[in-house]
């Protein structure tokens, strides 16, 4: 079956002397690994788009009898030049694509939450969007989409809980997050405390779900970043 879909490179590694594979979430499809052949040859300009990050437009025959397809043509869908600009935006989303890695499994398709990452990569693009309002609108909506949407009004969910405390707005502003109202958004102002307790939260919602979540290296960076002073 030909598949004509957008994508975005979550991981590209080596593979034998020449080759490449990515690991891909596509829109169509969920997530795909692929075999990039040649593409390390210096007569092969395929490995440029196979970065991490970037958003494609591919085709492919989709094969179920194999681990790794074999795509037959890629153009750029959109490139993120702003982006490459801010190392915390860069931080940011390179953790965000490695926790999308992480929870997705192979040829499911999620194509709602594939549109949600590539607006949360134009809000870091394009948007004046305080960039931490926006990872935690991600993360937020990543728990959601897998099945374990957050419930602030249960008070203690698991052993977990957002503050209500006097002095801090880290409830309403969680509560207009999950609200997914870009005006309100797009103009949330927190204090030190309300960041730090927001990050703390959505830290251990999303290592109590996912098994091993913690580890994440790309994670660990961004978390140092959230609560960073």
């Amino acid at each position: 079956m030909i598949v004509n879909t957008k994508a975005v490179v979550l991981k590209t590694f080596p593979y034998g002397d020449s080759s490449l594979i990515s690991r891909c979430f596509t829109h169509e499809s969920g997530k795909v690994s692929f075999i990039i052949k040649g593409a390390k040859s210096k007569k092969n300009a395929k490995a440029v788009y196979f970065q991490p990050l970037s958003y494609i437009d591919i085709i492919y025959n989709k094969n179920k009898n194999r681990d790794l397809q074999i795509i037959s043509k890629v153009n750029f869908s959109s490139i993120w030049s702003n982006i490459t600009l801010s190392l915390k935006k860069i931080t940011l989303l390179q953790s965000i694509i490695e926790m999308t890695d992480y929870v997705l499994e192979s040829d499911d398709p999620n194509p709602r939450l594939f549109n949600i990452l590539i607006n949360v990569i134009n809000y870091f693009e394009n948007s004046s969007v305080d960039s931490n309002v926006i990872f935690w609108f991600y993360e937020c909506a990543l728990l959601s989409e897998m099945g374990f949407a957050i419930d602030i009004n249960n008070q203690d969910i698991n052993g977990l809980n957002i503050s209500k405390k006097k002095g801090t707005k880290s409830y309403q502003i969680l509560n207009d997050i999950l609200s997914s109202d870009y005006e309100k958004i797009k103009n949330i102002k927190y204090s030190l405390k309300d960041k730090n307790i927001i990050s703390e939260y959505l830290f251990k919602q999303l290592s109590y779900h996912f098994e091993g979540f913690y580890k994440l290296k790309s994670f660990k960076v961004a978390k140092k970043i959230l609560t960073k002073n």
